[in-house]
């Protein structure tokens, strides 16, 4: 079983970090507003937020479209074009997400980590994407709020995890190198809990209304 306290696996969780702290939706709403995304709005340096700040489809399409790949492209990178062992993808994706949610470059204060988390999941295990998207959608029309579905689907992201180790042909990328369930399961589950950490303030803006 390989250490995580490697020169690699540091050396791809930092870079997958500043990757992943990228301020896609501050830049861009910056450049078209001059509006500190931080500051307007929820708050949130994401796609929804840049939207409703901007008033801009493109600019929200735009800030969903390179915080996808902010995810998948490093992800995939590590996977296939350069394989590094199976840990050490899923610490960088870990990385990728904390990046994105507490970018060094706004004090810590970024985006809630969804479209990163599809991007990385997107390759990581496409079948919990699509589990989200599922119960995204059902959620989105039952109550027609963006926030109430991202954060329904969210909460049950561990369910889909954790039904990939019992139905084996859910499982992906089985044939990497040093591919372990109890790594897909663990790091995923991490990851879960990065990106629920920046919904909690859903559930304080709701109970203040």
């Amino acid at each position: 079983m390989q250490g995580i306290f490697t020169v690699s696996n540091l050396i791809v969780f930092v870079l997958c970090y500043l990757i992943g702290s990228f301020p896609t939706a501050y830049i861009l709403v910056k450049a078209k507003t001059n509006k500190d995304v931080t500051k307007e709005g929820s708050g949130n340096v994401g796609t929804l937020n840049s939207f409703q700040v901007s008033k801009s489809k493109f600019i929200g399409i735009t800030v969903l479209f390179i915080d996808l790949l902010k995810g998948a492209l490093p992800v995939y990178f590590l996977l296939f074009i350069m394989p590094q062992m199976y840990q050490t993808v899923m610490l960088g994706a870990c990385a990728i997400i904390l990046g994105h949610n507490y970018p060094i470059w706004l004090k810590f204060k970024g985006g809630r980590g969804l479209a990163s988390g599809a991007g990385l999941f997107l390759v990581i295990n496409f079948y919990i994407l699509i589990g989200w998207c599922i119960v995204w959608l059902l959620m989105f029309l039952l109550k027609r709020k963006v926030l109430i579905a991202n954060t329904a689907a969210t909460f049950l992201l561990p369910v889909f995890i954790f039904a990939v180790n019992f139905i084996a042909g859910f499982q992906v990328n089985t044939n990497r190198e040093g591919y372990e369930l109890i790594y897909f399961t663990v790091y995923s589950l991490i990851i879960t809990a990065i990106v629920l950490s920046r919904h909690t303030e859903v559930f304080k803006n709701n109970s203040n209304k």
